[in-house]
């Protein structure tokens, strides 16, 4: 048999393929498969035509959709993983399986959320999605308008808190989005401002104590970037996703994430600030697992890469500056119990912060109450107490709530020892009682 007998043609594309590779993909599709491990991939329309697929649609269990869409050829001979879509979804792999398994899912939000997710056509689903951000064009000067409009809301934010704002980014978004399975022509920059917009209303909802919206907006930031080929933005989505995790104890998670966004990354030329960010955000998974040596090893990385870097390249990506890494080390180190090293970096890290930076000020100097408190020190731990307590009158932080309630669990045991305790105790339990306006539900789109 000649070699040319042998060659077979790609899974995926249906082009040709050289004796000698047996993978079953073309080089192309091979690159391909690295996008669509952190969002759908774009398949083309005769895809929702294979049978499986389209006897799901017609039976109108989303599940079972789901589960053609795993096994359908396009993806290649092994089909693809319950935890890769489940992650799409924000969801874990038990979940999915029973969504695969179960009853079929009535309720609209999450069929439409889904069914963006996946870029299903919209005349292939039994029901009508409702009225979502992007359903009208976008605005053709969003390239112009659109970064004026991020520094605007990020100035705003860090001055009263992701609570207050929230409402106000998705309106925006209602403006200036295109849907996941978006139109061929619609530009990158509508994309990346898109993306940008997703990802800021995931940290206001991050910021309102709201971690599954915060998620599923990080999870649109994502698939957005990863359509534009921004590979800078693609790296600091899966930074925002890698903080959210480690926020709620998931340290794999959290190290996963930051892996994912230094590879996409690798080959940049342009990206020392975010490479810095993602290697602290590293160092802070790897504190919460415990591998006290590897987070060391990617904080002294960061610290590196950050004495190389230059301003961002482009204006969809957020600060990170000297202050912010340093604030990143502290937490590492604390996780670590290392408090006198913690303490060498917040003392003038929580000086140092600018004042209209409320929210980041209030997380340094709580930061360092902790570190205080560690040391026994607990007379300045109140004061700074008391002064973040001012400081946030207005901000509207879930996050920064819950520290201050950390703050009252460490300060406890110390009530009897340091008269300043009760005071201030009794002062953070009515604060807390007043600011319960924060935990309340978040408007939806």
């Amino acid at each position: 048999m000649t070699a040319a007998s042998k060659r077979t043609s790609c899974t995926r594309c249906g082009a040709s393929l050289a004796a000698d590779n047996d993978s079953g993909r073309c080089a192309p599709c091979q690159r391909a498969e690295r996008d669509r491990i952190v969002a759908a991939p774009d398949v083309p329309r005769s895809f929702w035509s294979h049978e499986p697929l389209h006897q799901a649609l017609a039976d109108r269990h989303l599940g079972r959709v789901v589960r053609a869409y795993r096994h359908h050829p396009y993806h290649g001979r092994q089909p693809l993983p319950q935890a890769t879509v489940a992650g799409w979804f924000g969801m874990t792999q038990v979940q999915l399986s029973r969504i695969e398994n179960g009853p079929a899912v009535v309720h609209l939000d999450r069929l439409a959320h889904w069914a963006r997710v996946l870029r299903i056509p919209v005349h292939t689903l039994w029901f009508r999605p409702p009225a979502t951000p992007g359903d009208a064009s976008a605005p053709a000067d969003v390239v112009e308008v659109g970064p004026h409009l991020i520094r605007a809301l990020r100035s705003a934010d860090r001055q009263v808190g992701g609570k207050n704002l929230y409402s106000t980014v998705l309106a925006h978004l209602a403006l200036f989005s295109v849907p996941a399975g978006r139109p061929p022509a619609v530009s990158p920059q509508v994309l990346m401002a898109t993306a940008a917009l997703h990802e800021m209303a995931g940290w206001m909802a991050h910021d309102s104590g709201d971690s599954t919206t915060s998620r599923r907006h990080f999870l649109d930031a994502l698939a957005l970037a990863v359509d534009s080929r921004d590979a800078l933005l693609v790296a600091q989505v899966h930074g925002s996703l890698s903080h959210l995790a480690c926020h709620g104890g998931n340290a794999v998670a959290a190290i996963s994430h930051a892996r994912d966004g230094l590879g996409a990354i690798a080959q940049e030329d342009a990206g020392a600030l975010i490479r810095a960010r993602l290697l602290a955000l590293q160092a802070r998974g790897l504190a919460a697992a415990g591998l006290t040596a590897d987070c060391h090893a990617s904080l002294h990385r960061a610290e590196a890469a950050f004495a190389e870097a230059a301003p961002p390249p482009t204006e969809w990506l957020s600060p990170f500056d000297r202050t912010s890494f340093e604030i990143e080390s502290a937490r590492c180190l604390l996780r670590l119990g290392d408090v006198t090293a913690a303490l060498g970096i917040l003392n003038g890290s929580a000086a140092d912060r600018p004042a209209h930076r409320v929210r980041s000020q209030a997380l340094a100097r709580m930061l360092l109450a902790t570190a205080l408190v560690g040391q026994a020190r607990i007379e300045e731990a109140c004061d700074l107490t008391h002064q973040t307590v001012e400081l946030t009158h207005g901000l509207g932080s879930a996050v920064v709530l819950d520290q201050l309630r950390h703050l009252a669990l460490l300060l406890r045991s110390h009530a009897v020892g340091c008269p300043d305790v009760p005071q201030l105790l009794d002062r953070l339990r009515d604060t807390i009682r007043e600011r319960r306006w924060v935990a309340l539900p978040l408007p939806t789109a």
